[in-house]
This record gives structure tokens, C-alpha cells and sequence, in this order.
């Protein structure tokens, strides 16, 4: 055996489809490469194990056997032995990835089916962590926290299937990561079958082999573009992964780290309607569902992807509408409450026990809320329910983030029709009720006159055309200027005595305020701290649009300020000086 630390490690058998231009396109990836054969590894980095084994030609089914290995800290404080399944890649190469929380020394002995794969061991040495790597976000309370305690405020995106798109307009995804505001990306495994996104992933493969002499064998049915393509269910051995997918999808999860972006992977989804099969694997009678293959994906996806620090998992997005799993679901449920969800605890359940490191994890609802308080949810993942976001944000003590706001963009459908005002607003109304927000984008090509040729951001990638990005960026900038801790400050809604629906929403800490005003009229707004403070408070008016604030004047003394609220969004940020802080 032998052993490697890396970044994104990388097989050494190339089988994309595409030949020359899938090898352009991994030397498009430099920030993933791995680094020479090592017995060193930094914290939070990623030591891999690769062993030989048996192969197709020994086996019934490789992706079948069985291997682990447990990691074991021998320098004191020694704690309690890390277990980590593998992963069969392909060509009797078989993996397991570590990613070390301790510095210090560190030993394993792997164990398998295979006499070939058991018994291996090694030691490695784990040195400090790499210039710029703060380690993995986790949630404490309502508040998001990088390893080394840094406050994290999640700025998300959504782009779900660019990992299923060409690898071109893959990298050209990453280059638009780059300069954009986004620290965060929701992104799928499994391809869609939707409005504007009717191709099967003709380049990159689906995440299982296709079965020779399928529907999805056939070169047409293939390539076919649009509604009128025919459907490719039980084209694929559900049992078998497609390697060459899943080195992709590693080397996209490598290079999102390496731009400090977290990969938000979806692992189900409802947006197959029947075209490959994949969500409902283990049948469509909701009574009836057996899980086994859900499972079998759920434990191949953590062994290859939980490694990467960077990783966060979305059980599913909008899992009340995947039918097929609904069995003992409360359709009649109402937000804040939530709904049973029997198969969806039972596939937590594997995910968490496959996990060693407990990465962040939640589930995006659809009309139907998750129960939250599970012990394996980190974190509340939300789309609309914005009337009721104070009253889950309470219940569930759990860091609250819209992951959905709609997007901003111009198709008939209302989720994907808001202004970039009303998108770029979305942030500080989320901020103001102490909830993280994400973006996506839905602007059409007037040039492209085939909707399924589209290229929206918010499913396929490639470029930003609108216009919140810039200020999104902004609200990042200008929050993170004010230094404050988001999981310390405390959410409100305000009145300042008058009758009626709340006047504002404030967020509250020691040394910031925000106050986001839902009614026009002069209002009374108490001062921070209650006032008299001689000006040690300051408070802007924030053009979110126009990207500037304006000071208004603060009294010495007294406990209130006269603020005019002629038009609305009308935004303030109230900062104590640093001095003043101290």
C-alpha cells in the first residue's frame, strides 16, 4: 500500500468521454493537483490510502466489497479511534480518504472483505494547517464558525447541476466563483430532467454506469435534446458507479476548496420525473419504498467526498415533493411545525453513521418542513416561509439560512422573476432576522431561442449576467467590515408603539445593530444600548443599490433618533467604535 497526501486527490486512469478534451480540462485544474507521494499532511488537508485489489475480472462487483480503515491519534491526547469507509475507483484501485482534526502523529490499519485490502498499515505525520485554510465551518447555536472560531457568514449560490454540464463550461463556472461575492455553492450529484434542463450529461456521464444495451446505450437516445427524448430509466446498474463521473466531480469539489467556496452537494432531488430513475431508486409505490439503493449511494458519496473540509450535505432539495419517499408524510402539515418523514430520518441515519466527521447537514424543504431538532441536522435550510423564518429560527436554536429566495431573472415562472434590486435586498432582510441568504440567477439569452440551450447560472453555470452579484458583494463587504459575530446578535421585530404589523426588523449584538424598516413614516428608534453613550455609536443609511451609505446624525444624549422613512427598502446599520467596544 501506499499513501499520498493531496488537495483533490486524482486517479491516474483518465476514462472521460472526450478524450483530449477532458485532459485539457484537468490541466485547467492545477489547484487540485495532488501533491508528490508524502508521509506529512496538513490539518483539516486530506491523506489518501490506495490500495490494489480486486478488480472486475475477480469479482462479481467491486463497488460491493467492504473497506475501511481506522485512523488512530498516538500522540496524547490520543482520543477515540476515527473510522473511515473506502471506495472502490476503478481498475482494481481502491481508496480511503482521511481528513486529520489533530496535528501530531497518526497511524491506521485498514480492514476488509478482500484479503488483498485487509490488515495494510501505515503511519503519517499531521503538521500545522495550510496558509489560508481556516478548517471546516460548523454550527454552535445560531451561529456558523470556522475550526479556528472564526465567525462565518455564508453568502451562497445555487447552481445545481454544473456538475452534469460540459467540462468547458465547468471550468468557466470556477473562473465566475472567482470574482464573484459567493462562499458557498449548492450543487447536485444527480443530473436534472426539468424546464430549460432537458439533456442528459452527454460529457461528464451519469454517476452509475450505463447497462449494455439500454435505452441510454443507444448514441441518439443520448444525445437527444428536449421534451420528445425518450426515457432512459433502468438504463443503469444502480449497483456499479460510474468512476469517471465521480474523479470529476472529486476534482470540482478540490478546486472549490481551493477558492475557499463550500460545496453545498445535494444528494437527492425531485427533478428527474422518471427520465433516468434515479429519484425514486427503490420504487414509486410510497408504501413500499425499500431504501437499500439509497443507501449504497449515500455510503459510496461520504467514502469518496467527506474528506474535503469544505463539504456540506443537502439530504435533498424540496424533499416533501420526491412522492416516492413519502411514506408517513403529513401532507396537511403547517409551518413552523414539522412533518414526519420516516424514510427521510432512515437515509440521516446512514448518512450520519458513514460520516466520521459530522460535516454540516440539513434538508430544503418543498411545502413541508423537516424536523429540525434530528440530532444530525446542523443547520436550517430554507426556501420562502419568510413570515414564519423568526418563529423556526426559535424553535430549532439551529444557524437559519435561506437557501432560496427565488432568483433574479425573467422566466414566466414566478421563483425565477425577481428584479436584482429585490434579489440583492433579500440579503439584508435575511440579515436583519439573523438568517443567511443565497442567490441564484435565471436571466435568459435573448439570442438563445432554444429554452433547453439556456445557459442559466442557477442550473448549468458558466457566467453571472445579472445584476445583485455587485451587490451582494457589497453587503459582504460592508457586513464583514463591522466585525461582528452573526451568531451573537439577536433578531427583534419592532413597533416603536404603534399598532399594527411590526415596524422593523432589527438584529441586535453589543457593538452593531441593524434595523431593516418594513413601514414608511418618522419614527422614534431607540439608540443602541439605550443612548447617552456621547457618540460612541454611528449610524448609516444604506443604499444597497447605489452601493454607498450615508451618515445620520446621532443625539449625545437621549435615548431615541427621529428617522424619516420616506421609501422602502430603508436600511440602518448602527456601529460602536472600536474603542468604544473594548
Amino acid at each position: 500500500a501506499d499513501a499520498a497526501s493531496s488537495a483533490a486527490p486524482v486517479s491516474h486512469a483518465i476514462k472521460f468521454a472526450g478524450g483530449l478534451m477532458a485532459i485539457m480540462w484537468l490541466l485547467t485544474l492545477t489547484s487540485a493537483a495532488p501533491t508528490p507521494l508524502s508521509s506529512s499532511v496538513p490539518l483539516y488537508g486530506q491523506y489518501e490510502i490506495t490500495l490494489t485489489g480486486p478488480s472486475e475480472a475477480a469479482v462479481a462487483n467491486p463497488f460491493e466489497v467492504e473497506l475501511s480503515a481506522t485512523f488512530t491519534h498516538t500522540e496524547p491526547p490520543t482520543g477515540t479511534p476515527i473510522v473511515v469507509g473506502g471506495f472502490y475507483d476503478g481498475g482494481g484501485t481502491y481508496r480511503v480518504r482521511f481528513s486529520p482534526p489533530a496535528e501530531g502523529e497518526w497511524k491506521y490499519t485498514t480492514a476488509s472483505s478482500a484479503a488483498a485490502l485487509d490488515g495494510s498499515s501505515g503511519e503519517f505525520h499531521v503538521v500545522k494547517k495550510a496558509a489560508g485554510d481556516r478548517g471546516p465551518v460548523v454550527s454552535k447555536g445560531s451561529g456558523l464558525y470556522y475550526a479556528d472560531f472564526t465567525p462565518h457568514v455564508s453568502v451562497g449560490t445555487t447552481c445545481y447541476q454544473w456538475a452534469s454540464k460540459g467540462f468547458d463550461m465547468q471550468a468557466q463556472t470556477l473562473e465566475t466563483l472567482k470574482a464573484s461575492p459567493f462562499n458557498k455553492i449548492r450543487m447536485t450529484t444527480f443530473p436534472k430532467w426539468y424546464i430549460f434542463n432537458r439533456a442528459n450529461p452527454v460529457e461528464t456521464g451519469a454517476p452509475y454506469e450505463i447497462a449494455p444495451g439500454s435505452a441510454a446505450a443507444n448514441a441518439s437516445a443520448w444525445a437527444c435534446v428536449g421534451e420528445h427524448c425518450p426515457s432512459l430509466s433502468g438504463s443503469f446498474d444502480l449497483k456499479r458507479f460510474n468512476v469517471s463521473f465521480w474523479q470529476n466531480y472529486d476534482r470540482l469539489v478540490g478546486a472549490l476548496k481551493a477558492q475557499g467556496v463550500i460545496a453545498d452537494i445535494i444528494l437527492f432531488h425531485p427533478y428527474d420525473g422518471g427520465h433516468w430513475g434515479f429519484d425514486c431508486m427503490g420504487g414509486t409505490d410510497a408504501q413500499k419504498y425499500d431504501t437499500t439503493l439509497d443507501k449504497f449511494y449515500l455510503r459510496y458519496a461520504v467514502a469518496r467526498l467527506a474528506s474535503y473540509s469544505n463539504v456540506w450535505w443537502s439530504m435533498a432539495n424540496e424533499w416533501s415533493f420526491n412522492k416516492c419517499k413519502g411514506r408517513g408524510v403529513n401532507e396537511s402539515a403547517k409551518s413552523p411545525e414539522p412533518s414526519p418523514s420516516p424514510v427521510w430520518d432512515e437515509l440521516f441515519e446512514t448518512l450520519a453513521a458513514a460520516d466520521p466527521y459530522g460535516r454540516q447537514a440539513s434538508i430544503h424543504n418543498g411545502n413541508l418542513l423537516y424536523n429540525h431538532s434530528r440530532p444530525w441536522i446542523s443547520h436550517v435550510s430554507l426556501q420562502g416561509m419568510e413570515d414564519t423564518t423568526p418563529a423556526i429560527r426559535t424553535k430549532y436554536g439551529k444557524p437559519t439560512i435561506w437557501d432560496e429566495v427565488r432568483y433574479e431573472g425573467n422566466i414566466t415562472s414566478s421563483w425565477g422573476a425577481l428584479s436584482a434590486a429585490e434579489e440583492a435586498d433579500r440579503f439584508w432582510w435575511g440579515a436583519a432576522l439573523g438568517v443567511h441568504v443565497g442567490h441564484s440567477e435565471t436571466v435568459l439569452r435573448a439570442a438563445v431561442k432554444d429554452d433547453d440551450a439556456q445557459p442559466l447560472w442557477w442550473a448549468k453555470g458558466g457566467t453571472l449576467v445579472g445584476e445583485s452579484p455587485s451587490r451582494i458583494a457589497f453587503f459582504k463587504q460592508l457586513w464583514a467590515s463591522t466585525g461582528a459575530d452573526f451568531g451573537a446578535l439577536t433578531p427583534a421585530q419592532a413597533s416603536y408603539g404603534q399598532a399594527g404589523d411590526p415596524v422593523s426588523d432589527t438584529l441586535t449584538g453589543d457593538s452593531v445593530q441593524l434595523v431593516k424598516f418594513r413601514r414608511q413614516g418618522t419614527w422614534n428608534v431607540p439608540l443602541p444600548g439605550g443612548g447617552g453613550d456621547g457618540g460612541a455609536w454611528k449610524a448609516v443609511s444604506v443604499d444597497y443599490w447605489g452601493m454607498t451609505t450615508t451618515e445620520l446624525p446621532l443625539p449625545t444624549s437621549g435615548a431615541t433618533v427621529a428617522v424619516d422613512v420616506n421609501t422602502l427598502p430603508f436600511t440602518l446599520l448602527f456601529t460602536k467604535s472600536a474603542a468604544a467596544a473594548a
